[in-house]
């Protein structure tokens, strides 16, 4: 499903959409996300989608560029959606364009879980941003972690276990992350959350974890404000079990983008376009 007619000059986001064997039950929504205000872009309802098990669609949304958006996610039944919802710049789904992924809205046992929100950028320079440096033990794909608005209650980036293949084994990497700028008129908290998740020895049905350090290797991280070359560390780690999280409060963005002045430069298409490789697969 396309919107025709597109107009090259005009910013464009693609929403790629890949149902259950329930997808009458699934629906979604695109709002601006300002703070306090809000305006509706496109939504589709329960309902929508039923007949189209398993199919996988495609949605062409005209948006402002330079702007934060949320999308909402939504399970009438309350077990979520067992397939992946993605977001890209530009009219073409491609990996090197991905700024949106979410494949974690699903449990089998569950009845409540109705809802999920993200937020995505459309710029291609970010307004602020955090970055994210991890060395790797010898188990990349148990990593996981997200950084979340609790102000907005979004999820602005996440990495699912899994995400990180073998080919990451005992590597060092940045992931650039983007957050609010200074626009934003109110204060805006973040939660920043990073865990290892396993299948236990002896129950496989229970979740284990053991850091990143220092059983299988010296893994770590590091979490910035702006680029780590600008020494604005707001936390770090690697022995954390089974999960680590913590509050990032606005007056440390601040001071971090007083200090950038114009350093957003440096990260301006780092990941968004090209830097997944065929290390990734989204399948």
């Amino acid at each position: 499903s396309t919107l025709a007619g597109i107009d090259e000059s005009k910013t464009y986001v693609t929403l790629e959409i890949s149902l259950d064997d329930q997808p009458q039950e699934f629906s979604w929504m695109v709002s601006t996300l300002a703070g306090t205000s809000s305006q509706m872009i496109a939504t589709v309802p329960p309902g929508f989608y039923s007949g189209y098990t398993s199919y996988t669609f495609h949605h062409k949304l005209l948006v402002n560029d330079g702007q934060f958006y949320r999308i909402s996610l939504r399970d009438t039944f309350g077990d979520g959606l067992k397939g992946y919802v993605a977001v890209y710049r530009g009219t073409v789904p491609i990996l090197s364009h991905l700024i949106m992924y979410e494949r974690l809205f699903y449990d089998e046992d569950r009845t409540d879980f109705k809802r999920i929100d993200h937020a995505f950028f459309t710029g291609s320079v970010p307004p602020n941003y955090f970055s994210l440096a991890i060395t790797f033990d010898k188990f990349p794909k148990d990593l996981w972690w997200k950084l979340e608005s609790e102000t907005d209650n979004v999820i602005l980036e996440q990495r699912p276990p899994g995400w990180y293949n073998e080919r990451f084994e005992l590597m060092s990497i940045i992931e650039p992350m983007v957050v609010f700028g200074p626009s934003r008129s109110d204060e805006v908290n973040y939660r920043f959350t990073i865990g290892d998740s396993y299948p236990c020895d002896n129950d496989p049905t229970q979740t284990c974890g053991d850091g990143i350090c220092c059983n299988y290797g010296k893994g770590s991280y590091q979490l910035y404000a702006g680029h780590p070359s600008k020494n604005q560390l707001l936390t770090e780690g690697g022995e954390y079990g089974l999960v680590d999280s913590l509050i990032i409060t606005p007056p440390m963005i601040q001071k971090a983008r007083q200090l950038e002045e114009g350093g957003t430069e440096s990260v301006k298409n780092q990941r968004h376009f090209g830097w997944y490789d065929e290390r990734f697969d989204l399948s």
